[in-house]
């Protein structure tokens, strides 16, 4: 079974979401967000930095004369940059 598709719903969605609120709250300041936005920082920032230890981890295991594995690869950094640019707007944007 091919992880990517659970983890894009699981993880990439929500981690969009949470980086959408620190934006808002950089724009508007809501203090009653400040105790939820720092869980939501902190979520966000560990799911990018899981994303990029998957793909620095595929990228070493995998054989380079191994095209579907070459291409599962480029598939799933594809499909975790988003997560992975939410993580740098949340190091960047500290609520």
């Amino acid at each position: 079974m091919n992880p990517i598709p659970l983890i894009l719903i699981a993880g990439t969605l929500p981690s969009l979401v949470c980086t959408l609120f620190l934006i808002g709250h950089r724009v508007r300041p809501h203090p009653s967000w400040a105790p939820r936005l720092k869980q939501a920082r902190l979520f966000v920032l560990v799911l990018a930095g899981a994303a990029l230890l998957y793909l620095g981890a595929r990228h070493l295991l995998v054989d380079a004369r191994h095209t579907g594995a070459r291409l599962e690869t480029y598939m799933a950094a594809v499909t975790f940059a988003p997560c992975i640019v939410s993580g740098l707007v949340a190091l960047f944007l500290k609520p």
